[in-house]
């Protein structure tokens, strides 16, 4: 058995594509064990994220300042205080999908656009920049789909339960999940 070393520095590209293996092994035996089948959700989701932060931040300085703050990358050194009281500031998977979402779609994370402009003009604007640097644009199917699954991730690991689940519904979206992270980790190369 390997043991891990003393100090391990991730990196994007390397963890989200770990992140999104481990998903894909959950994700075949989410059929009959629940605990794979959220495994498969969070994990899947994180990579996305990860990823597509990472493929933002050449184009950072173009976007509104409200999201150009959330693509400050912290120090890689873990601080208690810092991030045990405070998780950074940094986009979240319903903030990638709205800006990887078709122009004529619903802006889905609102919150992300706000200062002096319009969020309308905002939200276009900045799926524009988006989509620029990515390469990629959802559909308004896609879209439905990676929401219901950030809406899953939201209730089962940021809310106690109740919580009613439909598996198949879960495992039909993450298609949808597996061509953005294909298209993602192409634009990654």
């Amino acid at each position: 058995m390997t043991r891990l070393a003393d100090t391990i520095d991730l990196g994007p590209k390397d963890e989200a594509l770990r992140l999104w293996g481990a998903a894909v092994e959950a994700q075949r035996a989410a059929t009959d064990d629940l605990v794979k089948l959220f495994e498969f959700l969070d994990l899947g989701l994180h990579a996305a994220e990860i990823l597509a932060i990472h493929l933002l931040q050449p184009a950072k300085d173009k976007f509104p300042a409200t999201i150009a703050v959330q693509l400050n990358m912290p120090d890689p050194e873990v601080d208690p205080h810092r991030d045990g009281i405070h998780v950074p500031k940094v986009l979240q998977f319903t903030d990638v999908i709205d800006l990887l979402s078709g122009e004529e779609l619903e802006c889905v994370s609102p919150g992300m656009h706000r200062g002096w402009e319009d969020r309308r003009f905002s939200c276009r604007r900045s799926r524009a920049v988006a989509q620029e640097a990515i390469g990629v644009t959802l559909s308004a199917e896609e879209q439905d789909q990676l929401l219901l699954l950030s809406a899953y991730r939201n209730r089962v690991f940021r809310c106690p339960p109740p919580v009613r689940v439909e598996p198949g519904k879960v495992q039909a979206a993450f298609k949808s999940l597996e061509r953005l992270m294909k298209e993602l980790l192409s634009a990654a190369g």
